[in-house]
């Protein structure tokens, strides 16, 4: 490369330097480096326009995804009394359609046999997996693997399936799930050498050790109908409260047990000993209930109320020491210690509070044996009227008194001197565990939650109220052509925000000079922009539905002139009262629906392999190369203005120099001029 040796000023020769390589880089510039810059320009326009195509279909693909079946699908309910009741000023019970788990579309999923942990697969082995009617994806693995490096390979691939791996006493399960749900997705799967215990194909007579834990499934929806429904009985949580406890009372001795259902036992460790403390301590624990504080403007009362309804979730609290205040048997009762069944009492108290209330007891020899016994004191504690029902059993060697409350207050009973057997304690019960009990249509039904699933498909009861044999309630299912409406709106709408998107990438405006061209939109000349498009109104026209002879402008969609589609909504809702379920199944069949035939569409536009994807590519690989192309020609001008700068400084240096000679030899031919 030629060294600039910089520029010569015209006081050292007759030559601007600087000017005159100026003047010709500009124009080598012109000749090299102009086009390069254009198609530069032109390169960036076209990958900005694909970036913002691409951005259209991509909110395309966003709003298709919304398009479910629940959505073309929907159902109204309607709640009627046909009964006499009254007493009811509002619904017992509202319904919910196609929310439960019985309607959603499930994916097949597949297990395979148990592999010990770190089983090597070998190098050069593969599998291919196919999902319904796409093509399988072949995945060979590139080095020895471990089951874990088996799944990244088939994640890395993106064969339409997610894999995992499960683990039990049978060893590491490789667990592959289809990404997309439906019948019309299953997976098959051929291996070989090492990896061959994962093939699986049910429809060969070949076994496989490959096993389907989860059958695929079509969303459905409920059955249109009437169904007449009784609510008799409102599910709800055990709830229950202590005594009341002074203020400032501690806790500083015992154990505290809490045990809901069938749920393992806990046992409560209060980090400080007030009854903040246990309540903080409760609501940390995995008791299944939730603690709380409530005063009646004289004493605290420990609230327990169980995080979960239903009969079988029943409450136990065991407490000792100053724990005992907390009792509570799932049956609602006190059962004291045994005693002998000939046990007599003839001196002590024995004391009963009942909530708010104390009660002495005065047991007499009310059967004239002479002592007074066990017998006597239930006698006497149901004479009190206290609110208690006394009662004795038999453990088969001793006898036990049992308190049943009637009430909802905590019960305490204390004795002293003989009676000092006597004792226990119960936390009130403000609420019993119990089912919902409901009849639908005659058939007796019981749940644990008053959010009633499966028991119409597709429907969910939430009850609210119980009814009464005067009620005569019915609920009513029917089709929702209003729904029906909206979604094909937004399938309508959908479209033609992306119709009018790439309209504007790809316009041409027609020029208003005599003999000037016309201006297009960057992508106005790129044919594969409307083969896109083209694939896109030859699938919605292509659609006819499972039944094969219902289109889209039969129901009321229509193109127009400008491209973009239109909807008759009179059209549409005739048609819906005529077939629903058909009009349904024409948007999202899993087979034939328009919208799932778009939605693989658009995953083929825009997957990473897809057209937009590989344009965008090829512009930014011609755009690599002519920005390679100027570093290079920049790099040229440079040396081209060296070479340049050094020659026309010499020449300078020259002209310079013969100037001066010039000068000397006129001076010199002057003065002999003179001489002679």
């Amino acid at each position: 490369m030629a060294t600039s040796t910089g520029t010569i000023s015209t006081s050292a020769g007759p030559l601007d330097v600087a000017t005159l390589v100026n003047q010709l880089i500009s124009v080598e510039s012109k000749s090299r480096l102009t086009p390069l810059k254009n198609k530069e320009s032109s390169f960036n326009t076209l990958i900005s326009a694909y970036g913002s195509l691409k951005n259209a279909f991509t909110s395309y693909q966003s709003a298709l995804k919304t398009l479910t079946a629940a959505s073309f699908s929907a159902q109204k309910t309607t709640l009627s009394n046909a009964g006499t009741g009254t007493n009811l000023t509002t619904d017992p019970f509202t319904a919910d359609t196609n929310t439960d788990e019985s309607t959603k579309v499930l994916a097949q999923k597949l297990q395979s046999a148990g592999f010990t942990a770190g089983q090597t697969f070998n190098a050069g082995d593969s599998v291919a997996i196919k999902v319904g009617t796409n093509q399988p994806t072949f995945i060979t693995l590139q080095a020895n693997a471990t089951l874990a490096g088996v799944r990244d390979a088939i994640n890395a691939a993106k064969a339409g399936v997610t894999a995992s791996i499960t683990t039990d006493g049978s060893g590491d399960h490789l667990v592959l799930e289809s990404n997309t749900g439906g019948t019309a997705n299953t997976i098959k799967i051929t291996a070989n050498n090492s990896l061959s215990s994962l093939a699986y194909d049910p429809s060969s007579n070949v076994s496989s050790t490959v096993t389907q834990i989860q059958a695929p499934r079509d969303a459905s929806k409920a059955a249109a109908g009437k169904y007449n429904i009784a609510v008799n009985q409102l599910a709800q949580a055990v709830k229950v409260s202590s005594a009341g406890i002074a203020p400032g009372s501690t806790f500083d001795n015992g154990v505290l047990a809490i045990k809901t259902g069938n749920g393992s036992t806990a046992i409560i460790q209060p980090k400080t000993n007030s009854l903040a403390g246990v309540r903080d301590a409760i609501n940390a624990s995995d008791a299944g209930v939730n603690a709380s504080i409530v005063n009646d403007g004289t004493n605290d009362h420990l609230v327990l109320t169980a995080k979960d309804a239903g009969s079988a979730n029943t409450l136990r609290v065991t407490g000792t020491g100053n724990f005992a205040a907390f009792n509570f048997d799932p049956s609602g009762t006190i059962t004291t210690t045994g005693v002998a069944t000939n046990q007599t009492y003839s001196s002590g108290s024995l004391a009963l509070q009942v909530g708010s209330k104390s009660f002495t007891i005065n047991p007499t020899d009310l059967d004239g044996s002479g002592a007074i016994g066990l017998n006597d004191v239930m006698k006497a504690i149901n004479d009190a009227n206290t609110g208690v029902t006394a009662s004795i059993t038999n453990d088969g060697s001793k006898d036990h008194l049992v308190l049943t409350p009637s009430g909802t207050d905590a019960v305490k009973l204390t004795g002293a001197g003989d009676y000092s057997d006597l004792a226990g304690s119960s936390m009130g019960q403000l609420a019993k565990a119990q089912d919902a009990k409901l009849t639908v249509d005659g058939v007796t039904v019981t749940s644990t939650s008053n959010k009633v699933t499966n028991v119409i498909s597709g429907v969910t009861l939430n009850l609210s109220k119980v009814t009464t044999s005067a009620d005569n309630f019915s609920l009513s299912i029917n089709n929702d052509t209003s729904g029906l409406s909206t979604a094909a709106n937004t399938f309508v709408t959908a479209y033609n925000t992306l119709a009018k998107a790439v309209a504007n990438l790809t316009k041409q405006t027609p020029s208003t000079t005599k003999g000037q061209a016309s201006t297009g939109s960057p992508l106005a000349s790129e044919s594969s922009v409307l083969a896109l498009m083209g694939q896109v109104r030859n699938t919605m026209l292509g659609a006819l539905g499972d039944n094969g002879a219902t289109n889209l402008s039969q129901i009321g969609i229509s193109f127009q002139k400008d491209g973009t589609l239109a909807l008759d909504a009179t059209k549409l809702t005739n048609a819906a009262n005529k077939d629903f379920d058909g009009i349904t199944q024409l948007f999202t069949s899993a087979t034939n629906g328009v919208v799932p035939k778009l939605q693989k569409l658009m995953d083929g536009i825009l997957g990473e392999s897809g057209v937009l994807a590989s344009k965008t590519k090829g512009l930014q690989d011609s755009l690599k190369i002519v920005t390679d192309q100027q570093t290079a020609a920049n790099a040229r001008l440079q040396d081209l203005k060296d070479t340049y700068t050094n020659q026309f400084n010499r020449l300078n240096v020259t002209l310079a120099t013969m100037q001066s000679r010039q000068s000397y030899l006129t001076q010199q031919l002057a003065k002999l001029s003179k001489s002679s």
